[in-house]
């Protein structure tokens, strides 16, 4: 592979502190590598050994999450960089990336790396500068609300975060009160609890580092219908209710007429009713599977990633919230407005439509 010059190492701000000479002395250290689209450069966890520049194409840096969903942490292009976090950091790779199309890079070996951080402060302050920004950005990124949330998305999101701390046993929301933010779990836990028909509280669900909640009463402008109180001293990112209808909300929540989904032929559609048991047992879509709101974030391995899913519930609230959080874990889900009560279609009716308790036996 050719080299490079010290003019083609001028155009990056990385380097524009340095003299021709020095310049020139670096631009021998350098390797012009030319790589087909579709090439897998960097494999998340692997040993870091190089530091990468752009000279022509771009490139998608990609990470798995600890749910297994692979985020789009950023598009590389002409004049940026990559690869220089495990290096700094002395770890094996922190993300994967990929060709996207045909690409030029420089390529500049660790210990060749190593030695300019060394000597040039200026460069050095760059990359940590870089390593910092980039770290917060990832750790929001990754987390699982905003894991699939298109990067040009990003930028707007993470300067309308605001950071709060609880400490343990403090409610982080209440039931019953107006719903006016959403939550993200930095670090710590918490847990999600209901007060049921006999007024106690009763745990529901766990949630932890890098998971949301909240986002039902944004959704369907309805009183919070449990309360989150934390465990541990726990941070929270909290996104304002206009901010989360303007850029999660409007990425992640799908929605259709009847009609639309009466009309649609597909083979591989299926319904989900997100209704309690006891109004599925009622009356139901043909063919529908129950999964009651409540349950869908501990059930979502219950569900086919291959099927397009249509869901209701009774009057289109619930289902809006659970189309959300599929669409957010890389499901296809669709609310069906207006719900049941609006179906136009053939409904399998258990009984008279008046839900009577069983008889013991």
């Amino acid at each position: 592979m050719k080299q490079t010059s010290y003019k083609d190492l001028r155009q990056y701000c990385y380097f524009s502190c340095l003299s021709d000479g020095a310049l020139e002395a670096l631009s021998n250290k350098f390797e012009v590598v030319h790589l087909p689209a579709g090439t897998l450069i960097i494999e998340e966890g692997a040993p870091a050994n190089a530091f990468y520049m752009v000279c022509k194409g771009e490139v998608e840096v990609t990470k798995k999450n600890q749910w297994g969903q692979v985020s789009t942490l950023s598009v590389v292009g002409q004049g940026e960089s990559f690869g220089e976090m495990a290096l700094l950091t002395c770890s094996p790779r922190f993300s994967s990336v990929t060709a996207v199309t045909d690409v030029t890079l420089l390529k500049l070996l660790k210990k060749e790396f190593d030695e300019i951080v060394r000597q040039d402060s200026a460069f050095a302050g760059l990359m940590v500068d870089r390593h910092q920004s980039f770290s917060h950005y990832s750790d929001i990124k990754t987390a699982q609300p905003f894991a699939l949330l298109p990067p040009e998305k990003m930028s707007a999101l993470i300067d309308k975060l605001a950071e709060k701390k609880f400490s343990p046993g403090e409610k982080i929301i209440t039931q019953g009160t107006q719903g006016d933010a959403y939550f993200i779990i930095k670090s710590g836990r918490a847990k999600v609890l209901k007060r049921m028909l006999s007024d106690k509280e009763e745990e529901v669900a766990l949630v932890e580092a890098g998971q949301g909640f909240g986002e039902e009463a944004l959704i369907t402008d309805s009183p919070r219908s449990a309360s989150v109180e934390a465990i541990d001293h726990t941070v929270v990112w909290t996104l304002s209710k206009e901010d989360f209808d303007e850029i999660a909300k409007a990425s992640f929540l799908r929605e259709a007429d009847p009609e639309e989904v009466l009309s649609d032929s597909r083979d591989n559609i299926a319904f989900l009713d997100v209704r309690m048991k006891t109004e599925f047992d009622e009356d139901h879509i043909y063919g529908a599977v129950n999964i009651p709101l409540d349950e869908l974030r501990r059930r979502y391995a219950e569900l086919d990633r291959d099927r397009e899913y249509y869901v209701y519930c009774l009057m289109g609230a619930r289902s809006a919230a659970a189309s959300f959080l599929m669409n957010n874990q890389g499901l296809r889900a669709t609310s069906i407005r207006g719900g049941i009560s609006n179906w136009p279609g053939a409904v399998e009716k258990m009984n008279d439509g008046v839900h009577t308790p069983l008889k013991p036996t």
